[in-house]
């Protein structure tokens, strides 16, 4: 093999700031110069003024998708935001049409935070959306139904044990709440029980909610060292009986006349043998003790699929007595916390089809309207979940419209997905006074277009959201689903899965 010479006749090769000054030396061209120019930010507009780039997106709370404007990827939970100072208060408000994924978004919502500390509290699960989850995280999930579970009215939230767990004004404090939210409660539940009668007989009156509060303290007072709680035939059963207080409650000005106090409770009393009768239209659903309590410390998902065909009554007092349960429950373990008999959580409740539970009875709406302005000073986060905003404007009166135009108002994050133009328009922009632009509501319908008529099409809009924060523009964001998420949990259509191909 011939040896290599150099070659003395080729000049030395320059070395230079830029490369090597030969061909294929990896020399850099010049920089162009670019010139500059100056402008107002009327003249200076197709997206240089007032943002050169995108706005930053928060890191902070649980992984949802990606931008799509950017690609970046978009974090958000409403509890991680207001407590990295983002939010002032944590809730979250979800909406958008049936089928584009909105449990779906919620799911992933309360896996990320059940990751991050924060267990999740469904306190009515109809489909269910969560059961399926809940037990994959190793929560709790308490079935309900006539012949499957019961729910004890005058012990929401096994409160009767846990007041033996605390003493002095601890003990003064939780059972002057106990005993406001068995007494609303029980209004609630009389109220559902009575629909379908004349005009004017749905609520309680004045003398019944007298004679009801009394004598629950009088049953309270009688039953508060038993082992079990009383339930709504012994409180029928006092009532019947007639005891001074009772009586004085009912006919304050001759409370010895037997006839004017059985005219006095005589639908008082056969509301509740309807609420206590196992034969009756609501079954064992109230009539027997609670079957399974509520445990705090891991999550859990108030299964009520059982009533899934039930009359909204019965759908809407299964509701009410499993919300006052859960809030009844959260606040005897905040009380336990503070008297350091039990370390401190934070929650977040998961309030889905709230609508139907909102035009149960107007304390349904006041008792809401509390949760979203206290969350903050109760230790828990929540959200809410329904269809459309006209959802919250059908109810009886404009007092409890506007108490319920409110929950969107001060939910601090807006998560919309695919909605009408109409609703866009009318409801968002017209009634709650949402800063929707033109833009995003032109995101927003076409998102709910249909693809095509093809099989298998859907909405545009499947697993797209827009996320809102006050005035600023929302982030379009497509969630993005992991392969565990994908094995099941979320298909809400299996039933439709399970027959295909037996017709």
């Amino acid at each position: 093999m011939p040896l290599l010479r150099a070659d003395l006749s080729r000049p030395a090769v320059r070395r230079t700031w830029r490369g090597l000054a030969v061909r294929g030396g990896g020399q850099g061209g010049r920089l162009p110069s670019v010139d500059e120019f100056f402008g107002t930010s009327t003249q200076v507009c197709g997206g240089f003024w007032p943002f050169a780039v995108d706005m930053a997106l928060p890191v902070e709370g649980v992984p949802v998708g990606r931008s799509l404007m950017t690609g970046a990827a978009v974090c958000c939970d409403p509890i991680s935001w207001f407590r990295a100072g983002i939010i002032e208060q944590p809730s979250m408000f979800v909406m958008g049409l049936p089928a584009i994924g909105k449990s779906t978004f919620v799911r992933r919502q309360v896996w990320g935070m059940a990751a991050l500390g924060a267990h999740a509290i469904i306190p009515g699960d109809l489909k269910p959306d969560y059961a399926d989850l809940t037990r994959l995280l190793g929560g709790q999930v308490i079935r309900l139904g006539s012949g499957i579970g019961s729910i004890n009215p005058l012990d929401p939230g096994g409160i009767h044990t846990v007041l033996r767990q605390l003493s002095g004004q601890a003990r003064a404090d939780l059972t002057a709440d106990w005993h406001e939210r068995r007494s609303a409660l029980m209004e609630v539940l009389l109220t559902i029980s009575r629909t379908g009668r004349e005009e004017g007989r749905r609520t309680l009156s004045d003398v019944e909610s007298n004679v009801l509060s009394t004598a629950l303290r009088i049953l309270h007072e009688r039953t508060r060292d038993q082992a079990l709680p009383p339930v709504i035939a012994d409180l029928r059963d006092l009532i019947r009986q007639g005891p001074a207080e009772v009586r004085a409650a009912a006919v304050f000005d001759a409370p010895e006349d037997d006839a004017a106090y059985q005219h006095a409770v005589r639908d008082l009393l056969a509301s509740l043998h309807g609420l206590a009768n196992p034969m009756g239209r609501f079954g064992r659903l109230f009539s027997e003790q609670t079957t399974e309590h509520i445990d705090l410390s891991r999550p859990v998902d108030f299964d009520i699929s059982a009533l899934a065909q039930a009359g909204d009554d019965v759908v809407a007092a299964v509701l009410a007595a499993t919300w006052s349960t859960a809030f009844a429950a959260k606040n005897a373990a905040d009380m336990l916390a503070d008297a350091g008999l039990s370390p401190r959580r934070n929650h977040v409740i998961v309030l889905d089809e709230m609508h139907r539970a909102l035009r149960a009875s107007p304390l349904m709406v006041d008792r809401l309207d509390l949760l979203t302005r206290l969350n903050r000073q109760w230790g828990v986060g929540q959200i809410m979940i329904t269809h459309t905003f006209a959802d919250l404007m059908c109810l009886d009166t404009t007092g409890a419209n506007q108490k319920a135009r409110g929950f969107v108002e001060r939910s601090k994050i807006k998560v919309l997905g695919a909605l009408t133009r109409t609703e866009v328009q009318r409801y968002l922009r017209g009634e709650s006074g949402l800063p929707v632009s033109r833009r995003e509501e032109d995101l927003l319908a076409d998102w709910s277009t249909p693809t095509n008529f093809a099989a298998g099409a859907s909405l545009k809009g499947v697993g797209k959201f827009l996320v809102k924060l006050g005035g600023l523009p929302g982030i379009p964001v497509s969630l993005q689903l992991c392969e565990t998420e994908r094995m099941g949990f979320n298909d809400t259509n299996t039933k439709w899965d399970k027959t295909a191909g037996t017709m």
